[in-house]
């Protein structure tokens, strides 16, 4: 949805303000976006961002109760259930899923709970489910450049672990990397993502940004580093989809960027599907 603009002000050179700010956040989501949801696909933790980012509505209502900026309480909600899970063997149990979907629920419902105790006007509950691209403001694109910036950082120091963890805990560990350690880094970085990018793509949908243009992009590379970038592209393309729908339709932004995510993953398949008969 796009904001209101008041009469009276420069009108161009508002748009053209909230404009650089929206376009800005979304080229650091995506390019932050492509190598962290690649790892997240190989170890199999799209469920994690996605109770993470449940889990973070809570973190909005208890920031706003306490009268602290919302990411705080998101990115202290975030942290706890990221260490209170590292106490679990592995995330592909049984027993962790199922813990993994309580968490997630219940975090969801309990902070639905708690925002609607707060005065109506004080908080957007629409906002924080599905994301304001286009209401980012000076302080929310410094706070994402930042923490991205960091976890680039880390993804560069840290890519060859990640990456043979990725493929076999059990070679990482043969060759000397210290597997839970790696893990539970990336589990943190996965809780700094989802506190960020809570205000671009909302708590429902950040698992979807993180995981459709990965799929994607999964259906043709050959290589790690080849994946990353032709997801990257999938999720610029998305971002190009997704802010134009919401232009010309007036949809609301986050919504719309998943949808052009998944149209062009569909797209992809009928593609590669059509590729392959042919080849036979």
């Amino acid at each position: 949805m796009l904001p209101t603009i008041t009469r009276g002000t420069g009108m161009t050179e508002w748009l053209d303000d909230f404009l650089v700010r929206s376009v800005i956040a979304g080229l650091i989501m995506v390019v932050i976006a492509a190598p962290m949801g690649c790892l997240m696909v190989w170890q199999r933790l799209a469920f994690l961002s996605d109770t993470l980012g449940h889990a973070a509505v809570m973190g909005v209502g208890l920031g706003l109760l306490l009268e602290v900026t919302p990411v705080f309480g998101v990115l202290a909600v975030a942290l706890l259930i990221v260490f209170s899970l590292n106490r679990v063997n592995s995330f592909n149990s049984a027993l962790s899923e199922t813990t993994l979907a309580i968490i997630s629920h219940t975090g969801l419902a309990g902070g639905i709970i708690l925002v609607g105790l707060l005065p109506a006007q004080s908080v957007n509950l629409e906002a924080i489910l599905f994301g304001d691209l286009l209401a980012t403001t000076s302080a929310d694109l410094t706070r994402l450049l930042i923490t991205t910036v960091v976890l680039l950082l880390l993804l560069l120091h840290h890519w060859r672990s990640f990456v043979a963890v990725s493929v076999s805990r059990e070679i990482a560990q043969a060759e000397g990397i210290e597997v839970r350690k790696v893990q539970f880094l990336m589990y943190i970085m996965i809780a700094l993502l989802v506190a960020v990018m809570m205000k671009v793509m909302g708590v429902l949908l950040i698992a979807a940004m993180l995981v459709i243009p990965t799929t994607s992009a999964r259906l043709f590379s050959r290589s790690p580093e080849q994946m990353v970038a032709v997801s990257a592209l999938y999720g610029l393309g998305a971002l190009v989809g997704g802010i134009s729908s919401s232009f010309q339709f007036d949809w609301q932004t986050g919504p719309a960027i998943v949808v052009s995510a998944t149209m062009l993953l569909l797209i992809t398949l009928a593609i590669t599907r059509i590729f392959k008969s042919h080849i036979d």
